[in-house]
């Protein structure tokens, strides 16, 4: 059984989140007319995007390619939806290099023209790529936004928004900073690493952060959580505890933070979720949209 495949397995039941709770819904897009349609399927030599990009196909950056996103870049994903029976590809399957460093005043939009928000596709995937560092990258109203196996990522003051999750990831090493998650069903959700999660927002999110099983020595600190369901969430074969000491919790100002987190407390089995001490007021500077 394929890695893709085992990584789905059972995912719909994994997280356990209420039917009943909807997301707002984002407002319907459409690709510039101006747009450059991207219509390769391989990229086997260094490759620069810059300007709006509409890709049409799912596109793979073979070993040999680097794909560079320039600061201001806008990619809109318009692709069409497997057929019955088909397994879906990523969207951008990257087994190289990807290097989308964007600017506080030219980030770059990673952008679903349709809403698809379902838990079997990936917008971006890394696997056993050479490595991954985004920077002010924008992801909107796609299924999985960044899916990566075994590879070096850095994501840092990148956002998240309407999709149906921000990050998933099984193994290397990958660093999550200064980011924002933002009405996604799942902002991060990791398996078997030992990841870095530092200075971000988890924002309308259904679960903030999910450890399905294997996280050992995360570093999670100095993070603000104002999720729906769950801030933080062990999966059932999650039997390590979890230091959460040094973030905020908007669910602790009203005396419900157990309510939003879900560990040996709520079954037994799996690990212990230590939220002290706890940051008094969210940290950093004022909240930011992006």
């Amino acid at each position: 059984m394929g890695l893709r495949r085992w990584w789905l397995l059972g995912a719909a039941t994994a997280v356990g989140l209420a039917a009943c709770v909807t997301l707002p819904q984002p407002k319907t897009i459409s690709v510039p007319a101006g747009a450059r349609t991207e219509a390769r399927h391989i990229l086997y030599a260094p490759t620069v995007w810059r300007g709006e990009i509409r890709l049409v196909r799912p596109l793979i950056v073979t070993k040999t390619a680097t794909l560079t996103l320039l600061p201001g870049t806008r990619v809109y994903l318009d692709l069409p939806e497997p057929k019955p029976g088909e397994d879906p590809e990523p969207w951008i399957r990257v087994l190289g290099s990807l290097v989308a460093l964007g600017t506080p005043e030219a980030p770059i939009e990673i952008t679903s023209v349709p809403l698809r928000n379902n838990e079997f596709e990936d917008m971006i995937s890394f696997e056993e790529a050479k490595e991954a560092h985004l920077r002010r990258v924008v992801f909107e109203r796609g299924p999985w936004a960044v899916h990566s196996h075994f590879t070096p990522v850095e994501l840092e003051d990148c956002t998240f928004r309407n999709n149906y999750g921000g990050v998933r990831f099984q193994g290397g090493r990958l660093v999550i900073r200064r980011s924002r998650f933002e009405e996604n069903r799942i902002g991060i959700r990791c398996l078997n690493a030992s990841p870095v999660i530092e200075e971000n927002w988890f924002v309308g999110n259904l679960t903030g952060i999910f450890f399905r099983q294997g996280v050992t020595g995360a570093v999670l600190r100095r993070n603000n959580f104002d999720d729906r369901e769950y801030d933080l969430k062990l999966g059932e074969a999650q039997t390590e505890d979890v230091d959460a000491g040094s973030n905020w919790w908007k669910a602790g100002e009203k005396g419900r933070l157990a309510d939003r987190i879900f560990d040996a407390a709520d079954s037994e089995g799996i690990g212990r979720v230590n939220m002290e001490p706890r940051l008094p007021v969210p940290w950093g500077p004022p909240e930011r949209k992006k």
